[in-house]
């Protein structure tokens, strides 16, 4: 028999399993979501201070490495979620040993992601870059940008894994905490290295690295301070239990290969998005950072569905698990609303933030105030999808999210970025004088070695206006997508029967 957790090892505001629904899943979700937002804060301002203090294809060159950074981090994203909804599983179900073990096992599995991803990914990070068809002028930049990155990565991870297992106990207001402290970090190495030290893209870089090295340290004193039934011990964690790792990754890896297919996806759309040009790119980056910031709440609500619904499920309270995601779903689709809103009437100032201008502007701005109609989309699929992997049920969102993202690449690709390619032909082949001019202006500047690359990237600045907001049109359509299946798992699928902690059976 499991050994149970006792009444004085539980801290009362970390019991999901009592108490009023809403305010316990809204008390969760507000630090989490305001942790999300510091997260963003750390890619915003590492933008603002490049396009203000860089320039445009500085800035360009830091939001080209985003999708294979992502790609990357959905390894350890997976791995994360899933050692969170084992915890919280196991934390419902009232087992002490058991949560002792699973919490070891995970940051073990850490270090080895962490190690893992910087040993591959630095010296991979230009031939990469290259696959994707980064533009000549802005390689150089996010070479440098996304090795220091990866060399930065065991940090990253360790706040990962280190916030999922709180959030598994309960608690979101730790991991708020070190994200709290890593921003104002991050804010002032930007400042110091960029601005002081004119060490351009690398300080930005530099300053993200130490900061996300700082906030996965925090996570695991916590752990360590004796505020939880746990601790961390070496000999565990030189030990890992096979079958603690196994329940990890179960409902990780779907996880994994959720966000890997997305990060694939999105460096696909990233090369349809370079034959744009970095005007398109630009602006792109910059919509890019204002919708992670617009997310941050819906993914909040999602997050605290995962948690609220995994020790609901593990204490056996299925009734208790579904009222908490309907709670959810309408807390999100109020949030969506209030995001858009705002989005549509303050996009041309947040672009303006960023230094944009000319048709940087006018594609950021077109962008930012149709996506404002999508996010009631992304709520509802956030916090769908969130409770469902609480429950273990965590195939069923990573099916429905990746064939959302696998209906988007064909939509941007016939509609956007094939017409767009027959255009750039056509204008290479005349020889206008509008191409001749845009083309000399752009090689005066030194960024190309060959008057053909100018003259390819001229074409596209000329063609990409008649063409760009098919891009966002796909994205749009493909977040309804993802919304409408997931809900259907959610009204007729068993999510409710498929946790993975069954103490009374052990």
């Amino acid at each position: 028999m499991a050994k149970n957790l006792t009444n004085t090892k539980v801290n009362a505001k970390n019991d999901l399993t009592e108490g009023p629904i809403f305010s316990k899943l809204i008390g969760f979700a507000i630090p989490v979501i305001l942790g999300n937002l510091c997260f963003q804060l750390y890619n915003v301002v590492d933008s603002v201070v490049v396009g203000n203090y860089v320039g445009t294809d500085a800035l360009a060159a830091v939001g080209a490495v985003f999708p294979i950074m992502m790609l990357f981090n959905a390894l350890f994203m997976g791995v994360s979620m899933g050692a969170q909804i084992v915890i919280s599983q196991t934390f419902g179900a009232k087992d002490e040993q058991g949560l002792r073990t699973v919490t070891n096992t995970a940051i073990t599995l850490a270090i080895i992601i962490g190690a893992a991803i910087t040993l591959i990914g630095t010296p991979l990070a230009r031939p990469m870059l290259r696959l994707i068809g980064t533009p000549a002028n802005i390689i150089g930049d996010s070479s440098v940008y996304l090795m220091i990155i990866f060399a930065g990565t065991l940090g990253n991870v360790f706040y990962n894994l280190g916030s999922g297992a709180l959030r598994g106990m309960g608690d979101s207001r730790w991991p708020l905490v070190a994200m709290l402290v890593s921003s104002v970090t991050n804010i002032v190495l930007d400042l110091v290295f960029v601005i002081y030290f004119k060490m351009g893209v690398a300080g930005v870089a530099w300053a993200t690295s130490i900061s996300h090295f700082l906030s996965g340290m925090v996570p695991l004193w916590r752990i360590q301070s004796g505020a939880y039934p746990v601790h961390l011990y070496l000999k565990d964690m030189m030990h890992p239990d096979g079958r603690a790792a196994s329940r990890i990754f179960k409902l990780g890896l779907p996880s994994s290969i959720q966000n890997a297919a997305m990060s694939l996806g999105s460096v696909v759309i990233q090369s349809f998005a370079n034959s744009f040009g970095s005007n398109f790119i630009a602006a792109n980056t910059i919509i890019m950072k204002a919708d992670g910031f617009a997310i941050m709440p819906m993914m909040g609500l999602g997050m605290a569905s995962t948690s609220f619904v995994g020790q609901n499920i593990g204490a056996g309270k299925v009734d208790r698990a579904k009222k908490g995601v309907h709670a959810g779903q309408l807390s999100a689709i109020v949030v969506a609303a209030v995001v858009g809103t705002l989005l549509y009437f303050l996009g041309e100032y947040i672009m303006r933030a960023f230094g944009a201008d000319g048709q940087v502007l006018m594609m950021g701005v077109s962008g930012i105030r149709f996506l404002a109609f999508c996010y009631v989309f992304v709520g509802l699929d956030q916090v769908t999808g969130g409770a469902m992997r609480g429950a273990g049920a965590a195939i069923a969102p990573a099916i429905t999210s990746i064939s959302a993202n696998l209906f988007r690449i064909p939509l941007a690709y016939f509609l956007g970025a094939g017409p767009l390619r027959s255009e750039i032909k056509q204008i290479l082949q005349s020889k206008s004088a509008d191409l001749t001019a845009k083309a000399n202006e752009l090689f005066a500047t030194g960024a190309y070695e060959k008057i053909e690359d100018a003259e390819r990237s001229a074409a596209a600045i000329l063609a990409a206006p008649d063409h760009f907001m098919y891009m966002f049109y796909a994205m749009g359509i493909s977040m309804f997508v993802g919304a409408l299946l997931i809900y259907l798992y959610f009204k007729f699928g068993k999510w409710h029967e498929k946790s993975v902690v069954k103490i009374k059976d052990e």
